[in-house]
């Protein structure tokens, strides 16, 4: 997951501009896939489908950060789960076991609602909001790098995810 852009926008509407871009690229790749190419796992084992799945699962955590929300139980993740007690991947492989059976149209329904949800929740911040801490939206997550701003993590659960996953499933169809 990607944590930091080289140069976050500075307003909630250039955020969502970039959230709204990286959305549409990540769609067009998926329009040029077939069912049969979505489930197919690839060179490291997942599919496109849970790459997606992937997608989802963090940015429905990103809606309840910045609603100020528990964060990972939204995710499917347990209550105390978090990448300074448990790790990232272990995180991941949770969210990829809990998803990997569920059929492609409702990982999509569900690739679709948390991305509209996220892309809500960071609608309702004002441009301040972007520079206020992490730890100001999860007191009782507090984490080392709690001190950063929140927008990192708009950026690396949505506009900078899409697109590092996006360049993933390209990678993955760039030889058909």
């Amino acid at each position: 997951m990607t944590e930091k852009p080289s140069s976050p926008p500075p307003t909630v509407q250039e955020v969502l501009e970039r959230i709204e871009g990286e959305w549409e690229a990540l769609q067009k790749v998926l329009s040029e896939l077939n069912a049969d190419q979505m489930n197919t796992p690839g060179e490291e084992g997942w599919s496109t489908k849970d790459e997606l799945a992937h997608l989802a699962a963090w940015a429905r955590g990103l809606a309840a950060l910045v609603r100020e929300q528990r964060r990972y139980p939204p995710m499917g993740l347990p209550e105390d789960a978090a990448p300074n007690t448990i790790g990232i991947e272990r995180m991941n492989r949770l969210i990829y076991e809990r998803n990997r059976e569920l059929p492609l149209e409702e990982v999509l329904a569900e690739l679709q609602a948390a991305h509209q949800e996220a892309f809500a929740a960071v609608a309702e911040l004002s441009d301040d909001d972007l520079m206020r801490p992490y730890d100001d939206f999860q007191p009782q997550d507090r984490r080392p790098d709690g001190h950063t701003p929140i927008l990192w993590r708009i950026a690396g659960n949505t506009y900078g995810h899409y697109a590092e996953h996006r360049e993933t499933i390209e990678r993955m169809w760039s030889n058909e």
